[in-house]
């Protein structure tokens, strides 16, 4: 994992932007009338279908984040780090705080 995370580029205003849609829309899920009702969308409460929407935004949108972050050199980036933490001896197996 990237320690610097904000250095390399993938922390950028644009990125969390694009990440922070569906999760307001998720918050905003009890404030909205139309959503926490007793209504029916497409024969299903429309609480089921806003959160399934939701749902398929966060995918669209980290998606859209990680396209945005390959193109702009972060699987070189990723590359660099591993190799870096290789030869500093950390093996990259118990990085993620497996035992």
């Amino acid at each position: 994992m990237n320690v610097n995370a904000l250095d390399n580029g993938l922390a950028t205003p644009l990125r969390l932007a694009i990440a922070a849609v569906p999760i307001v829309g998720f918050l905003l899920t009890p404030l909205l009338s139309y959503v926490d009702g007793d209504h029916l969308w497409f024969g299903v409460p429309s609480v089921l279908i806003w959160s399934a929407l939701c749902t398929i935004g966060t995918v669209v949108a980290l998606r859209l984040v990680e396209a945005s972050y390959r193109r702009s050199g972060g699987a070189e980036a990723d590359a660099a780090d591993l190799h870096e933490a290789e030869a500093a001896g950390v093996s990259t197996a118990t990085q993620g705080g497996g035992h």
